[in-house]
Order: C-alpha cells, then structure tokens, then sequence
C-alpha cells in the first residue's frame, strides 16, 4: 500500500475512531473540511525547505508533503509512544519554519539542565540512536501534539541511528524519544 494511500486510510480511521483517541469529532468541528481544501506544496517548496535548513527530506516525508502542507486541527498521525496515545497535527512547511525560530533552535545537552534533570534521569534516558541533547538544531519538528510534544526528524543521530529516524519530544517531563 502507497503511502498516500495509508494516510487516506488514516483519514478515514480518524473520522470514525475520534472518541478512541479522545479528540473531537473532526467532521462535526469542520476540522475535516478544513483538512480536505488544504493542497500539497510543489517540488520548488520542498527544495527551498531542504536547502534553508541544510537537509534532505527522506523520500517518505516529501511524498507526505506534496499531498498535505500540514493537517490543521485533523489529528492524521495518530501515535503510541511509550504507551503513550498521541494523536499528532502535520505541520505545514511554514510552520515548521516558524516554529524553528524559538524551539530546536540551538544545541543544548541534557547535562546543561541540571535543574531539571539528575544524573539518574540523563542515564535513563541513553539511547544510542540519539545524541543526547534537549534541544538540537538538526531535529526538525514536522508534527505537534498539544503544542508541547512533537515528532521531529533526527539529521543528526548518534552512532545507532539513522539519518532521518523519527524522534519525540515530550514535554513535562522533558524527554526525548526514539519512534521509528
């Protein structure tokens, strides 16, 4: 199956499976509506996006973009992140590009935190596909949740990830996660 064509079947779970994932119902709250006049960007937007931010978007991700430039209030990524129920927005291009202005903006290591985060916590939180930053230039947030979690491609992994991979970032308490 065509990744369009999941998407579309994401679509349609979301409508008829609101009240799983506790989120209104997106035809009734016009959410849908909205969802379906939003058209997909142009292979000069995509370009432009990859060369603002030094990056290659993974095939996938392009796709994903040509068909949708972002979700609105439609919950089309719904996840389960450490039995965590989290169904994430798409965020267009633009809103990525804002968003970068103020989160994901800078380098910053966990051990910089030491108000927030123990030796204990940092140890726990160790995965070798990630670096262990808070808050890294090269993770781009393409989906949100809440307006505090997001999905974020990882252009920068560690030693047992992959360019690319998709982490979370979690907000209270502040984590970040591998998904996929």
């Amino acid at each position: 199956m065509m990744l369009i064509d999941k998407i579309k079947a994401i679509e349609k779970y979301i409508c008829e499976n609101f009240e799983e994932w506790d989120l209104d119902d997106p035809v009734e709250e016009e959410y849908f509506e909205e969802y379906r006049e939003i058209s997909g960007v142009f292979e000069e937007d995509i370009l432009s996006f990859e060369e603002k931010f030094n990056i290659i978007l993974p095939d996938d991700v392009k796709a994903l973009y040509r068909y949708k430039n972002g979700s609105k209030y439609l919950s089309i990524l719904p996840c389960v992140i450490d039995e965590r129920e989290m169904p994430f927005c798409l965020m267009s291009l633009q809103e990525i590009e804002k968003t970068k202005e103020y989160f994901q903006n800078r380098y910053a290591l966990l051990t910089e935190f030491t108000d927030y985060f123990t030796n204990e916590d940092i140890d726990n939180m160790k995965d070798d596909r990630i670096k262990p930053y808070l808050f890294n230039k090269r993770w781009i947030p393409f989906a949100k949740y809440c307006d505090s979690c997001f999905l974020m491609l990882d252009f920068d992994p560690n030693k047992g990830g992959k360019e690319g991979q998709v982490i979370c970032y979690i907000h209270d308490p502040d984590e970040v996660i591998y998904v996929a």
